[in-house]
């Protein structure tokens, strides 16, 4: 294909194949599929295989990434499936069950995140990644917060970190749920974001990972 002048970009058994029209691209698929088939003796899966107009549908995908064009040109990013393997995956590793001991949690997602947001690198995920952001702070503090266990621990524990005596008991009685509780402001004085990455860095001596200048997860 390349030396036809045909773009083609594979990983694995993927491919993607260039043309610049869909009679050029459907005589491309009949010939690379025949190929294929006759010459390498491979089977191809015809019902993924097809023609399409990677700018005339929304967010082509190929391996988990999203290719479109907008006002600004072209972009890439992240697939939303993607996105809502990597939450679900995170839910998984801070979850309660997995958090009797914090640290070890920890790494697990930073082993997990550091490999995921390398692999997406090139992709523009900003935004996404700060509403993620926010929402694993919250996971870790209910993790922190099921530790605590006892009133009289969960009491000693917000005060230390200057949480006012009257929110601080409030909390520590609260018959809610874990989440709920991390949403109070009790919660969030005691477990600020900086309080939090600093525990995070405690954990190995780094913080999760940079792109660019990115903060990206801590």
């Amino acid at each position: 294909m390349l030396k036809r002048g045909v773009p083609c970009i594979r990983y694995a058994d993927d491919i993607v194949l260039l043309a610049k029209s869909r009679k050029a691209s459907e005589r491309l698929l009949e010939s690379s599929t025949r190929y294929l088939e006759e010459k390498l003796k491979l089977t191809v899966n015809r019902e993924k295989s097809r023609t399409v107009s990677v700018f005339a549908i929304r967010n082509f995908k190929f391996l988990g990434f999203a290719l479109g064009r907008n006002r600004s040109g072209i972009y890439v990013r992240v697939h939303a499936k993607s996105w809502e393997k990597f939450k679900s995956k995170l839910k998984e590793l801070s979850s309660r069950k997995l958090c009797q001991s914090i640290k070890p949690s920890l790494e697990r997602i930073k082993v997990y995140a550091r490999g995921w947001l390398n692999y997406y690198g090139i992709a523009s995920m900003k935004s996404n990644l700060s509403d993620v952001n926010g929402w694993l702070y919250h996971r870790i503090r209910m993790c922190i917060w099921k530790q605590w266990k006892r009133v009289r621990t969960r009491y000693r524990n917000l005060r230390v970190t200057g949480v006012p005596k009257d929110l601080a008991w409030k909390a520590a009685n609260s018959r809610r749920g874990y989440w709920f509780t991390t949403h109070t402001v009790a919660i969030n004085m005691a477990m600020t974001k900086e309080r939090l990455r600093n525990k995070m860095t405690q954990s190995n001596g780094k913080t999760l990972l940079r792109k660019k200048k990115e903060r990206l997860l801590f």
